[in-house]
């Protein structure tokens, strides 16, 4: 064997939990850049602002941003899904402390499920949705908040909510979860979320054209309206179905970054994980399930 090969093979073999990541990441990218030319069938509802609509005043300024781009609105906010699932995937695993100790195996196979879980794949760059922009923000926040940078996090988790405002509860969520009790200002930095979010909102909405109300509502409709008709939801579990829609991407994130500190079961990750997939399925893929 030429010493150069030796090399290459030693070389390999050292790095061989990044060459899986970019790995990965490279396959990745390959079934995003197919997968853009594929439309959901309820995709218009999110983009022809219609009375009712569930989408924040933030996300439409976005829209608009957007046609500025070479590229259709609706492909640039795809790819802007798409590119985020992989800043996620990389800030979720300094969430997780898997950067202080370098990559090991159980890092490289939490970044490889980042990038290539179904979840992530059809809630992005399939059905066009930004939960992974907005959960960047809150995982970015998250980061800030664990090394008491307060007041960063909570301008950082401002944009997220902003952009995706159900996950204000989501971020109340982590906090009434978390191993530390809560103290005064830490209430105080969540009122200042809000708040913000409402300010992101209405400036949005003055950008756009929108009456300062009717901005400031598109922070709370998605808990009442249907997304694709624009009416109150009319049974139960046609409610439940969709809030699984819109917070299962949350959840099955945040049970990996759970699962991962040993917070829960890795069981009960995947469950979760398997269950917000089949109820994507169910929207994206009706005449199939």
């Amino acid at each position: 064997m030429l010493k150069i090969e030796k090399k290459l093979i030693l070389w390999v073999e050292k790095h061989m939990l990044w060459l899986l990541v970019l790995l990965a990441a490279v396959m990745g990218l390959y079934l995003r850049k197919i997968a853009v030319w594929w439309g959901a069938p309820d995709i218009n509802s999110y983009f022809d602002s219609h009375a009712g609509n569930i989408q924040s005043a933030f996300y439409y300024l976005l829209v608009q941003l957007s046609q500025y781009l070479p590229l259709l609105p609706l492909h640039s906010v795809k790819w802007l899904a798409g590119m985020a699932d992989y800043i996620v995937a990389a800030l979720c695993f300094v969430a997780v402390g898997g950067s202080g100790e370098g990559l090991r195996t159980k890092g490289a196979f939490y970044l490889v499920v980042c990038i290539l879980s179904p979840v992530v794949f059809l809630r992005g760059i399939c059905w066009a949705q930004v939960d992974a922009p907005a959960f960047g923000f809150l995982v970015g926040a998250l980061i800030l908040w664990e090394k008491e940078k307060r007041g960063a996090a909570t301008a950082l988790a401002a944009f997220g909510t902003a952009l995706y405002p159900c996950f204000l509860l989501l971020a109340l969520g982590w906090m009434l979860c978390g191993k530390e009790k809560r103290q005064g200002r830490d209430w105080i930095c969540f009122g200042a979320l809000a708040a913000g979010c409402c300010l992101i909102q209405g400036l949005s909405g003055l950008a756009t054209g929108q009456p300062w109300g009717e901005s400031l509502a598109s922070c709370v409709r998605w808990a009442a309206y249907e997304p694709c008709l624009g009416t109150v939801y009319q049974t139960p579990l046609q409610w439940a179905a969709r809030m699984v829609s819109l917070f299962g991407y949350g959840a099955a994130m945040t049970a990996g970054v759970a699962a991962y500190r040993h917070r829960i079961p890795y069981v009960t990750a995947l469950v979760i994980h398997l269950a917000v997939l089949l109820v994507y399925g169910s929207f994206l893929f009706p005449a199939v399930l």
